[in-house]
C-alpha cells in the first residue's frame, strides 16, 4: 500500500539559475538548508514556480537528482511535479522520480489536448499513476493556468476510485467553497494542499491546513504563524498575520510576472541568489526591484 504521509507547508522551490540562464546545482544545498532550519518539512520540485515547464527533460532529471540528494542530509520530502511536457516525456519523468528516490509526485493535466470530462481528466492521472506505482501521486488544479476547469470533487471522487496511488490535489484556486467540498471526498491518507497563499488563514479555518506556495520559501515563519494561530483558535491574530503575507504579496504584484516578481523577493529577505527566470521570461528591472524591497522594508520583512 503506497502511504502518503507529507502535511503543512510545502514551498514550490524556484530553480537556481546562473546569470547566463544555466542553472546552479551549488545554490540547492544551502537553499535547502535555509528551508530546513525554518521548520520546512517537504518541498515541491518543478511546479510553476520551479519552471520546469521551461527546461528541457535532462535538465529537469538533474535538478530532481540535486533535490533528492539534499533530502539525505535534510530529511525533506521531495515531491515533483512531472506535468507541462509531452506524455512522452511525462511518463518518463514519472518512472525517472520513482527510480532516484522521489517521495511523491504531482501532476499538471495533459495542456495542449486538454482534458474536458472527469473521465478523460482520470485517465490521465492513471497513466502517471501507472507509470511510478511505488509513489504517491497528487493532481495539480490550476485552472486560471492550465484551463482544465472539471468539477474537481467528482475528479476527486473517480480518482480515488480508480486510482490506488492517488493521494490527493493541489487546488490552486480563490473558490474555497469548492475547496472545502473537496476536502469533504479526500479520504484517510490523502491531502488537499491550497495553492492560494492570501487565502491561507481562511482556508485553515474550513478545515485545510495544508498549503504549497511560492511565499513559503520567503516567508516560511510567518505562513507557519498564520497556521498556529488558526490552530490555537486566535483568530484576530491569524487574520493580522494573514494581511501581513497578503500585504508582502501585495508589494511584489505590480511589477512583473509571478516568478520573476517573486525571485527578486527570495533574494532581497534571503540572500539566497536563485538568479534569473528562466526564457521566455524576463528578470524584472533594478527599479522594480527597489520598489520592492521598499515595501518590504516598510512592512519589516526586510532586515
Amino acid at each position: 500500500m503506497v502511504v502518503f504521509n507529507a502535511r503543512g507547508l510545502m514551498p514550490p522551490v524556484f530553480t537556481p539559475l546562473n546569470d547566463d540562464l544555466t542553472i546552479n546545482y551549488a545554490a540547492i544545498p544551502p537553499y535547502a538548508q535555509f528551508l530546513q532550519k525554518s521548520g520546512i518539512k517537504s518541498v515541491l520540485v518543478g511546479g510553476t514556480t520551479g519552471e520546469h515547464q521551461s527546461l528541457s527533460v535532462a535538465d529537469r532529471k538533474k535538478v530532481v537528482e540535486a533535490w533528492v540528494a539534499v533530502a539525505k542530509t535534510t530529511g525533506l520530502h521531495i515531491q515533483v511535479q512531472v506535468g507541462g511536457a509531452p506524455m512522452a516525456d511525462v511518463l518518463d519523468l514519472a518512472r525517472y522520480c520513482q527510480s532516484v528516490g522521489a517521495d511523491s509526485l504531482l501532476t499538471l493535466p495533459e495542456l495542449y489536448f486538454k482534458p474536458k470530462t472527469v473521465d478523460e481528466l482520470v485517465s490521465y492521472v492513471e497513466l502517471v499513476a501507472q507509470a511510478a506505482p511505488k509513489l504517491p501521486v497528487l493532481y495539480y488544479h490550476i485552472p486560471f493556468m492550465s484551463k482544465v476547469e472539471v468539477n474537481m470533487p467528482a475528479f476527486v471522487a473517480k480518482a480515488t476510485a480508480r486510482i490506488p496511488n492517488f493521494k490527493g490535489i493541489k487546488f490552486t484556486s480563490n473558490d474555497l467553497s469548492e475547496g472545502a467540498q473537496m476536502l469533504r471526498t479526500l479520504k484517510e491518507g490523502q491531502e488537499m494542499f491550497l495553492g492560494a497563499d492570501t487565502l491561507l488563514a481562511p482556508a485553515a479555518l474550513l478545515g485545510i491546513k495544508s498549503g504549497i506556495g511560492t511565499t513559503f520559501n520567503i516567508f516560511p515563519k510567518l505562513a507557519q504563524d498564520i497556521l498556529d494561530a488558526v490552530e490555537a483558535n486566535d483568530v484576530p491574530k491569524a487574520r493580522a498575520l494573514q494581511e501581513t503575507l497578503s500585504l508582502a504579496v501585495e508589494a511584489h504584484t505590480g511589477e512583473g510576472e509571478w516568478v520573476p516578481i517573486m525571485k527578486a523577493g527570495m533574494e532581497i529577505v534571503t540572500g539566497i541568489k536563485v538568479g534569473p527566470p528562466s526564457l521566455p521570461q524576463r528578470p524584472i528591472s533594478a527599479e522594480a526591484r527597489k520598489r520592492i524591497e521598499g515595501r518590504l522594508r516598510s512592512l519589516k520583512l526586510v532586515k
